[in-house]
């Protein structure tokens, strides 16, 4: 009996230990994970973590030719210090020859990376979530419901996710993002002339799976339109997808992440998401 006890006593003792050295905070900046120059990550790893702590990839906005994951830089800390190991994903702009194929690679080839880190750092080496705003919440849409790859959940805010609407098209050109649209889908857009096929692979609306899908929109947002989420949304419902759709009311395409109030509510209800599907 002693010795059962005993044997007990050091594996407590061992786990205990092992749990220590999981533990951080550790900001690892700027690793490469591809060959690209924009193929970097930012990873953030909370104070204390496990292998069951939920890990989410953040893609960030910029009408997929601007910017970079400075844009998602405080979200993905703030969603750090609420507990979760988060990676913040920077990806190539498109161009004449880089189109959503080449951005989903880039998105494929980070959640790669951060699964072969998985080891290192002892965080899930897969089963992860996947979130974003603007840009990156079309991304994060797309990819989620393209990839092979086990996906937990998805989170969208002001996600563009219906590009083969001419309405939404003629919205979008009042923006000046035609252009950039038709790069995302390397097609044309002739006015007047059926949208090809081209728009409608590059819209997540059409790949629908069964995927947690969380959205957020602004009904104040004057570049992509509120009505964008609505029709997922319904397409969610449709398909007995899980999903939930969060109005930000009066909000624009910041979604009111810019305002404490706002920020924190949609902080409140992404991690509440997180941890129900992880």
């Amino acid at each position: 009996m002693k010795n059962i006890l005993c044997l007990f006593s050091c594996f407590f003792f061992l786990v205990s230990c092992n749990a220590q050295t999981q533990t951080g905070p550790k900001d690892l900046m700027h690793l490469k994970y591809g060959s690209e120059k924009q193929n970097t990550l930012d990873l953030y790893l909370p104070k204390t973590y496990t292998e069951k702590t939920p890990v989410v990839i953040m893609l960030h906005g910029g009408a997929w030719m601007l910017g970079g994951n400075e844009y998602t830089e405080k979200t993905s800390k703030d969603l750090r210090n609420r507990g979760f190991v988060v990676a913040n994903v920077d990806y190539r702009y498109v161009n004449d020859s880089v189109s959503a194929k080449n951005l989903l690679r880039d998105i494929d080839d980070a959640i790669t990376y951060v699964e072969k880190q998985a080891a290192q750092y002892h965080y899930s080496p897969k089963g992860y979530h996947m979130a974003g705003i603007s840009a990156g919440a079309h991304l994060s849409l797309l990819y989620g419901y393209t990839t092979s790859k086990t996906v937990k959940s998805i989170t969208a805010l002001c996600a563009p996710s219906r590009l083969d609407d001419p309405n939404d098209i003629n919205e979008f050109n009042k923006h000046q993002l035609v252009h950039n649209v038709e790069l995302l889908a390397d097609a044309k857009y002739i006015p007047g002339q059926k949208l090809g096929t081209e728009f409608t692979v590059v819209s997540p609306y059409s790949h629908i799976k069964a995927i947690p899908t969380l959205l957020f929109h602004g009904d104040a947002d004057n570049i992509v339109p509120y009505s964008q989420s609505v029709f997922l949304y319904g397409e969610l419902q449709k398909k007995g997808v899980k999903s939930k759709f969060v109005t930000m009311k009066g909000k624009g395409h910041d979604c009111g992440m810019n305002q404490p109030n706002s920020e924190k509510k949609v902080l409140d209800e992404i991690t509440k998401w997180v941890e129900l599907y992880n």
